[in-house]
């Protein structure tokens, strides 16, 4: 009885979190401002990307909106490979580029949040937009992320979705497509609901003069990940300023999905590690939505030695479905990619030991990035 009024409380929670989301969702508006006419400086950061870093490159000097409204700030963060020069190639062509290198991260502090927070340092204009030097960015991408920012305006974020990879397995492809979309659509939800939870460095801008007020990453320099989650509720809950969901597809930005199950599970792992970060009320959200897939992972065990029970582990799969099916019709509408849908089953039976073995994972083990082995945080050494 105690094991079914748990499972039941649980299950109720995450039919309410869900709601509540897509309460978010239907709040988000589509409308965007005149022209600002603001300055831009585009930070990029960049460790290994000898491969990708030109074409990355050449879709951000593609765009619509005058070139001496914005300024490139690559960030050649440690590469020992050809980044550096592939990125200078580049360089001659377009004299608003800049090429910034580190060689060494202070010890206590992120790679990825201090090559950053360097660039951004180095920034000349009101807003900074980040994206990886992995993405390809639209003609469009300033001049719609310029409609979003009204003067009160902190931070914009926008949609980043998977480009099909050349031979990938069709399923993998799919269904990695899906996850990554949740991503997306949760935190448009939650900032169209006034509780950020999730953000997306591919695709994110916000004033300067934010950053710097708030000093910042402050004492979440320390973590490993979220140099784009941690500063979206770093800037919520200083109050001073609003954040928008950039809805307009003109501002979509593509990425590459991971190429094996084993890359896919390690960045989901490094994605995890920074849950534990968040502000409060947000960890208290996730950790109750967590312990829902628990409770379907426990009810799953419990029905192998009490067959009776097996209705209750099918009862809150159907239910993380439903939720699941609640966000995902509407955004799959919402950045145009109603062709998912057929994947939102399989994932969602995917998706449920992967999350909580990853978060698990990530918050107390370590993760891979980028070719080098980490925990969640990095202590400075004494």
């Amino acid at each position: 009885m105690l094991l079914m009024t748990v499972f039941s409380a649980f299950s109720l929670f995450y039919l309410a979190a869900t709601l509540f989301l897509f309460r978010g969702l239907k709040r988000l508006s589509s409308r965007s401002n005149g022209p600002r006419n603001l300055t831009y400086s585009i930070v990029i950061a960049a460790y290994n990307e000898e491969t990708t870093i030109a074409a990355c490159l050449e879709s951000v000097f593609s765009q619509t909106i005058d070139p001496h409204r914005y300024e490139v700030i690559l960030v050649d963060d440690r590469s020992n490979d050809r980044t550096g020069s592939a990125a200078k190639s580049v360089a001659a062509a377009y004299p608003n580029l800049s090429i910034l290198t580190i060689q060494q991260t202070p010890a206590g502090l992120s790679p990825k949040k201090h090559a950053v927070s360097q660039g951004v340092a180095r920034a000349k204009n009101e807003i900074v937009v980040f994206t990886d030097a992995d993405c390809r960015v639209p003609p469009t991408w300033l001049d719609t992320i310029d409609r979003q920012f009204a003067a009160d305006v902190g931070l914009v974020q926008g949609i980043t979705t998977y480009s099909y990879a050349k031979g990938m397995n069709a399923f993998f492809f799919g269904i990695q497509a899906l996850d990554f979309l949740s991503h997306g659509i949760v935190a448009a939800a939650a900032i169209g609901s006034d509780f950020p939870l999730n953000s997306n460095a591919n695709n994110l801008a916000f004033r300067k003069a934010a950053f710097d007020q708030l000093g910042g990453y402050g004492s979440a320099g320390s973590v490993i990940s979220g140099d784009d989650d941690l500063l979206l509720q770093r800037i919520w809950k200083n109050k001073k300023w609003t954040i928008r969901y950039m809805t307009d597809r003109n501002g979509a930005v593509e990425t590459s999905p991971a190429l094996t199950v084993k890359a896919m599970f390690e960045q989901r792992k490094r994605w995890g590690s920074k849950t534990v970060h968040y502000n409060k009320r947000q960890v208290v959200f996730l950790g109750g939505i967590f312990c829902f897939y628990l409770s379907i992972m426990a009810s799953f065990l419990a029905a192998l030695f009490s067959p009776k029970l097996w209705f209750v582990f099918a009862g809150m799969l159907l239910v993380k479905l439903l939720g699941e099916s609640i966000l995902m019709v509407p955004g799959t509408a919402l950045f145009n990619k109603k062709e998912l849908r057929s994947y939102i089953i399989p994932a969602s039976v995917l998706q449920l030991p992967m999350v909580v073995c990853a978060i698990v994972l990530g918050v107390f083990g370590k993760f891979t990035w980028k070719g080098q082995s980490y925990s969640r945080t990095i202590h400075a050494k004494k």
